[in-house]
């Protein structure tokens, strides 16, 4: 450690694309690297766009290479990544996502870490039939405590047995920033192809089918036909790109849409959006509603998962029934012909951010955790 009496502490996750568990993880590793513990990142698959942004703050991050968890590859880089973990006497090791928490916990245990973390940040939707069992009855018992993002996670992990009594919600947090100069609102809209009356409907969300981007594309039709001024925007991209660009120019309102693909600069490109949109089927705790709301935008969001933990209906933002495209386009109406509702709403999610989920608050409560749990390691069995 050179000298260092900072904690050493690994996260580990299954690869560093962008992505929400990712930014998570990005947010933590900064974070923590300010205070009390010295964090490493490591990832089972592959870099990306989170990888780079670590190295930039300064944050090591090593990729193990190991694309499944059961093979020769995955043998050898459990066997790298405990000898890491020995010789650098980690302290504590957080995971995430099922793969990681698979893989990290049975190597710390071999490593004899002292603390060991899970994660969960869904109600299990997305974990596979086999892996999830592996964590129920393997892994859940060897873990000394779980994170969950939201109460509705913390309510699936809680119904396996061995976690009953381990879990813990820390919720995700962001920053407040000042907003975005006048200006960088009209060099947004005039990039999007939006005029002054304009109204903007905004998603950011990459296009997998869990996120219910066609109910989303459903309804901005129905608005459209309505709203001739309204657009929207889809921010993201991925597998399902091909079919909503089908699904678009069947509708006839391919000149109202614009995808912009995956970006970098999202903050700055909500300032163009009027209201912004969630359309999941699922959630755990999604950064990008925070991101919404930190930005002082009406959302309206599904009431599935952490999105109603954190969007009151009609204060903060507005609810809807998943899968129901015209309950959606209805709410989105009544918000843009609200302009001073939308506005009041807007002030309503940004003062909630502020006074209950900020990203120092976040980072506090991990710390926290790791170190009260570190306590009662050095005290030993039965102490307090």
């Amino acid at each position: 450690m050179s000298g260092d009496q900072r904690i050493p502490i690994v996260l580990l996750i299954d690869k560093l694309a962008a992505a929400g568990a990712q930014t998570h993880v990005y947010q933590l590793a900064t974070n923590l690297g300010r205070g009390r513990f010295q964090p490493h990142v490591f990832c089972l698959t592959s870099g990306g766009a989170i990888a780079d942004k670590l190295v930039e703050e300064g944050v090591p991050v090593t990729i193990l290479g190991s694309p499944r968890i059961y093979d020769g590859v995955a043998a050898a880089a459990m066997k790298r990544f405990v000898g890491m973990l020995r010789s650098e006497k980690i302290q504590v090791l957080h995971t995430f996502l099922t793969s990681a928490n698979v893989f990290g916990t049975l190597a710390g245990r071999l490593a004899h870490v002292p603390v060991i973390v899970t994660s969960r940040r869904d109600d299990g939707f997305a974990r596979s039939k086999r892996l999830g069992l592996v964590e129920e009855w393997l892994i859940n018992p060897l873990a000394d405590h779980v994170v969950a993002v939201s109460e509705s996670a913390a309510v699936a992990a809680r119904r396996e047995r061995a976690l009953r009594e381990k879990v813990l919600v820390v919720p995700n947090g962001i920053t407040l920033r000042d907003p975005p100069p006048p200006e960088r609102r009209e060099h947004y809209r005039r990039e999007l192809g939006a005029g002054p009356d304009d109204k903007v409907i905004g998603v950011v969300a990459n296009f997998n089918p869990i996120k219910g981007h066609v109910d989303c594309v459903a309804a901005a039709a129905r608005v459209i036909a309505e709203m001739p001024s309204a657009r929207l925007v889809l921010v993201g991209d991925g597998q399902l790109r091909g079919d909503l660009e089908e699904q678009v120019r069947s509708l006839g309102i391919a000149d109202r849409v614009v995808m912009t693909g995956s970006r970098n600069d999202v903050r700055d490109l909500l300032s163009a959006f009027d209201v912004a949109a969630l359309t999941s089927y699922t959630e755990g705790m999604s950064n990008v509603v925070l991101e919404y709301m930190a930005a002082g935008l009406p959302v309206v969001v599904t009431a599935v998962g952490g999105n109603v933990e954190v969007i009151r209906d009609r204060e903060t933002g507005r609810l809807v029934p998943p899968r129901d495209p015209e309950a959606l386009s209805r709410a989105l109406l009544d918000v843009l012909r609200d302009p001073d509702g939308a506005r009041r709403m807007g002030e309503a999610a940004q003062r909630h951010i502020r006074e209950h989920l900020t990203l120092e608050r976040m980072v506090q409560r991990h710390e926290e955790l790791y170190l009260d749990l570190l306590g009662r390691r050095a005290r030993g069995p039965g102490g307090s």
